[in-house]
């Protein structure tokens, strides 16, 4: 071998050498890498999932790795367990209260208004009488009536005494609603109250019908005597009135005594010769029955006496 290679031989040698010393001192050095390993790479997945809870914890909350200064009270702050149930409890708390309201409370539910009307007296006349009213009245109360029916509403008149013209008042009112029924109580010659009851299935209709019959009861209390006529009276209040016949019309006049309806009738009689007339005096009225426009006549002659004999009687006291 000659010198040369001799020479490289022993330089490859001693460079193994240097290398097998480099790896078994290299514990002992500082690596050429220190710099790299510095380096602190950030957790993305950790930092996101902090992110997420910090928006759950409480306003106020100490951030992780503050120190609190001594004396000041710990903040209430919940972990993340007790926040989820302590969430979902008041979430099943408000699901059960909103399922337990009651249809009791003052705020009635929307579309209930007509369902929630409630009783009421609608007037007293000037004469002692009164009219109520009773929507949806619940079933145990619809027996406190006469007729107990499956109605929806009911109305009620009560008079301190019983007169014809409010049986007129009454064949008015089923004349003008067929589905309205009703119960009286109404005697001829009785001293006793007059009762009369209404009953409807349209809660709106019966309470615009019994407003009606107040208007009219109460503007009837106010005159001293006042003429009622009916054409073609129905079988119902000829039957009521006891006529037996079947007449054209029939008219009353009432609020004058019984004698003084006596002193009426004479004054017809000797001015109205021939007419077919047929009367009745009661004790609180005067009937009239025969020919439409003999009637209408003869009613509207009634008025003006009557109205002639008050005046005298007022001037006379």
């Amino acid at each position: 071998m000659s010198d040369v290679m001799k020479q490289v031989v022993q330089e490859v040698l001693q460079g193994n050498k240097t290398i097998i010393s480099s790896k078994v001192d290299r514990r002992d050095r500082p690596s050429g890498n220190v710099a790299l390993n510095d380096i602190k790479r950030p957790n993305y997945q950790k930092l996101k999932q902090e992110q997420r809870l910090s928006g759950l914890k409480k306003p106020g909350a100490s951030i992780a790795g503050h120190k609190k200064p001594r004396g000041q009270s710990p903040l209430n702050t919940l972990s993340d367990k007790h926040f989820n149930e302590d969430s979902i409890s008041r979430l099943r708390s408000i699901s059960l209260a909103q399922g337990k309201v009651s249809r009791k409370s003052g705020v009635p539910r929307q579309g209930d208004q007509r369902e929630n009307k409630s009783a009421k007296i609608v007037g007293h006349t000037r004469n002692g009488g009164c009219v109520w009213f009773f929507p949806n009245l619940p079933q145990e109360l619809m027996g406190s009536f006469h007729r107990p029916l499956n109605r929806a509403a009911v109305g009620a008149v009560r008079m301190p005494e019983c007169l014809p013209s409010y049986l007129f008042l009454v064949n008015e009112i089923i004349r003008d609603n067929q589905d309205i029924k009703f119960y009286i109580s109404w005697e001829r010659d009785g001293d006793g109250p007059f009762i009369a009851e209404f009953y409807d299935d349209d809660v709106d209709r019966l309470e615009r019908v019994m407003n009606e019959i107040y208007q009219k009861l109460n503007r009837r209390s106010l005159k001293h005597f006042e003429t009622f006529t009916a054409i073609s009276p129905s079988p119902w209040l000829t039957k009521q009135l006891n006529i037996s016949l079947s007449v054209d019309a029939i008219a009353i006049l009432e609020g004058v005594p019984y004698y003084t309806s006596i002193v009426l009738m004479d004054s017809l009689l000797k001015n109205f010769e021939n007419t077919g007339l047929d009367y009745e005096i009661a004790e609180k009225y005067l009937l009239l029955k025969g020919n439409y426009h003999v009637i209408s006549e003869l009613v509207t002659e009634l008025k003006k006496e009557a109205g002639r004999l008050t005046s005298a009687d007022k001037m006379t006291i």
